[in-house]
């Protein structure tokens, strides 16, 4: 497996630091999970953390292997995977600074279900799975945070399988596109057809003809992988209710 490459040193090569004082704070709080802990909480999981870059297609974990972090994204983000044998690999989760990658983790399974792949590029904070899961043992307040988030995650799975089947490819593109500008933070995004298509469940052809549509309608600028959000508010309504149902479903799980 692929490793991603560190920024910091471990805070276990330097005992003098404060706890997470060399992942900064301010960055921390940029991912949602992270954020909603206390800040003596927070410190404590951020003292097993790592501030790392994550590369576009770089692989973090493959279905029926050992997975070894928890990774969350703060400006990257991750597609979740499902391998099934004769069968076109596609996106089944998105997770970006929402929320974190390998629950597995939180329930103890050191086996991940799932392959996963970085598919937008950026920081994520990574920590072990061994360290991860002591500090959800001792932590209640992490441990109600993580447990709400998987909830929340496995609301998202059943919505995405009902998109799949019902809605048209225009409408899970848009759908997609207004994800990862949340997920990136920014309407600039680099993905290519191939990207999209995996992403959305559909070929490239479809993606080609979908984009093509959304240009000439002056709600993206779109040109060899790099994709401008022109008219978010355009790609809203043309997006299926899936986007604000995911949305809903957070606020209202994550912020009770």
């Amino acid at each position: 497996m692929q490793m991603a490459e560190i920024t910091n040193c471990s805070l276990a090569t330097d005992k003098r630091r404060e706890p997470a004082s060399w992942v900064p704070k301010d960055i921390s709080l940029q991912n949602r999970l992270v954020g909603m802990l206390p800040p003596f909480e927070r410190a404590l999981l951020l003292d097993h953390g790592e501030l790392i870059e994550l590369k576009v297609r770089q692989k973090l974990t493959t279905a029926g292997e050992k997975s070894d972090y928890a990774y969350f994204p703060i400006d990257s983000f991750i597609s979740v995977v499902l391998d099934l044998e004769g069968v076109p690999k596609m996106e089944v989760a998105s997770i970006g600074n929402e929320g974190m990658f390998n629950t597995a983790s939180v329930l103890g399974a050191p086996i991940s279900t799932f392959s996963a792949q970085v598919q937008g590029a950026g920081r994520a904070i990574r920590i072990h799975r061994h360290a991860f899961y002591l500090r959800r043992t001792e932590d209640a307040l992490l441990r109600n945070v993580l447990f709400r988030y998987i909830y929340v995650l496995t609301s998202n799975l059943a919505q995405r399988s009902v998109c799949m089947n019902y809605h048209t490819v225009e409408q899970r593109f848009a759908r997609t596109l207004l994800v990862s500008r949340d997920h990136a933070n920014t309407r600039e995004l680099f993905l290519t057809h191939e990207a999209l298509a995996f992403m959305t469940g559909t070929r490239r052809e479809s993606i080609s003809h979908a984009a093509s549509t959304f240009q000439k309608h002056g709600w993206i600028s779109y040109n060899r992988g790099y994709i401008l959000l022109l008219d978010e508010a355009a790609l809203a309504l043309a997006s299926c209710s899936c986007y604000a149902t995911d949305k809903t479903v957070y606020e209202h799980i994550m912020n009770r």
